[in-house]
């Protein structure tokens, strides 16, 4: 295999480092995993539990890359806005999942079954804004009905991840517990009766992209589910001057092989305007000099990777600001931090200042192994670029995503703001949540607007 930092896979780089194998070792353990995915009735009411079997299906492509094996009735009508397909079995195939008799020798995940450890299994449950996994067939009071698909987005990133976790051997027993989220009440228990959250009302009219690879494209898709009646009334602006590699696609959710070397504005556009939202893209750097003008969005959504390019978010007139990050290496990727600005307990430059970007975080266990096969004689920069850049997977973004958007949801229903959230997937119990210092939510996205979600529910 010919190492270059554009082609090598994001999430081989976690395998390398746990195994101490060669890249092509790293990836023929991947395309030796495969996931099941088992529907019941269930699937056919639910909006959330389609919502996160796609998700499903779109991340376990990424990482199971022997397949994802999908055993689900047949002509289940889509509940969710998809273009030019009207049943979920189309969307299944059309995101690459194989609808077929499943293997019972690989690990599954249930949606609206019951999932059991000694059956190699795992169940997916979700609503409007609970997450989460159940593993010994729980009987919980848990209502799967719902309007939008946050929820069940997490949900369905997250099994994949605790699934492949599993599977790859980098923790065997991430499945033998039952774990969730509320997305309303991250700060409680996620099945407390607080935790349930409001029926939806408003969606956001308007949002501004700031960088547009894993997080980027992970916002989108969480954006891109959302029940908007009228999308034409939605517009966005795409921030990025990268293109795509195919290094990007064990992480981005919106990425496939033959989009190599498109620009990752124009590919998110067109994913946008497919759907009958409006676009305006900018390919250039965001800096001190971006400022916001007349009708543009209120509300940005940061997916930086790079600590300088915060720095600059509160000077660009935004009324507010939800950012997130991610660890980097084999026990950090996981980890999502959650930001929301201006006017918070840090600054962007009290958080990230004293970064020094101009030396190169190598993971120094990934370096010494492909030092030793480059081809390259040139000082071995290909192999200290490689080990320079992030274990990334696409279910991490999926969660990271879900957290964003929620935060935008819950901002229009008078819900709790937060500071700061920081989580790690593998180990939910221990999340934190700091509340903003002037509690709820009250006009920060006033001036941004809002559409109204007339939801069959909300009738009621």
């Amino acid at each position: 295999m010919k190492l270059h930092s554009d082609t090598l896979n994001r999430l081989s780089l976690g395998i390398i480092e746990k195994d101490n194998c060669t890249p092509e070792q790293a990836l023929g353990k991947l395309e030796s995993l495969s996931l099941n995915l088992i529907c019941g009735d269930e699937i056919f009411t639910s909006l959330p539990l389609q919502a996160a079997l796609l998700t499903a299906v779109n991340t376990g492509k990424r990482a199971f890359l022997g397949g994802i094996q999908v055993q689900m009735p047949e002509k289940i009508n889509c509940l969710l806005k998809w273009p030019g397909k009207k049943y979920l079995n189309d969307i299944v195939k059309e995101l690459g999942g194989m609808i077929s008799a499943i293997d019972t020798r690989h690990f599954s995940l249930t949606f609206g079954l019951a999932g059991l450890v000694d059956n190699n299994q795992m169940q997916v449950v979700c609503n409007n804004w609970q997450a989460g996994v159940l593993v010994n067939g729980e009987k919980l009071n848990f209502n799967s009905s719902g309007d939008i698909p946050t929820a069940g987005i997490f949900a369905g990133g997250l099994s994949v991840f605790l699934a492949f976790l599993k599977m790859s051997g980098i923790n065997i027993a991430s499945c033998d517990k039952s774990l969730g989220i509320s997305l309303w009440r991250p700060d409680l228990h996620w099945l407390d009766n607080n935790a349930k959250g409001p029926r939806i009302t408003f969606l956001p009219r308007k949002y501004w992209l700031l960088g547009l690879g894993h997080l980027g494209q992970a916002y989108l898709w969480n954006i891109g589910l959302l029940p908007y009646n009228n999308p034409q009334d939605v517009s966005f602006v795409l921030q990025d001057d990268d293109i795509i590699v195919e290094a990007n696609w064990s992480a981005g959710l919106l990425s496939e092989l033959f989009h190599n070397k498109i620009y990752k504005t124009r590919l998110c556009s067109r994913w946008l305007e497919t759907r009958g939202f409006k676009t305006k893209i900018t390919e250039r750097r965001f800096d001190i000099k971006v400022t916001r003008i007349e009708d543009e969005p209120f509300v940005a959504l940061c997916g930086f990777d790079s600590a300088s390019s915060r720095l600059h978010l509160e000077n660009a007139g935004f009324d507010l600001i939800v950012e997130a990050g991610l660890g980097g290496n084999l026990s950090t990727f996981d980890i999502i931090s959650l930001h929301t600005f201006p006017n918070s307990s840090k600054t962007p430059d009290q958080l990230w200042g004293d970064m020094d970007e101009t030396k190169l975080d190598i993971n120094e266990a990934i370096y010494n192994i492909l030092k030793n096969l480059d081809e390259d004689e040139e000082c071995g920069i290909i192999p200290l670029t490689i080990s320079g850049n992030s274990v990334s997977a696409s279910f991490v973004g999926a969660c990271s995503g879900a957290l964003v958007i929620a935060e935008l949801l819950r901002g229009l229903h008078g819900g709790m703001r937060y500071d700061k959230v920081s989580l790690q997937l593998r180990n939910l119990e221990n999340l934190v949540a700091v509340s903003h210092a002037k509690g709820i939510y009250t006009l920060e996205q006033s001036r941004n607007g809002f559409v109204f979600f007339d939801s069959p529910s909300n009738l009621f």
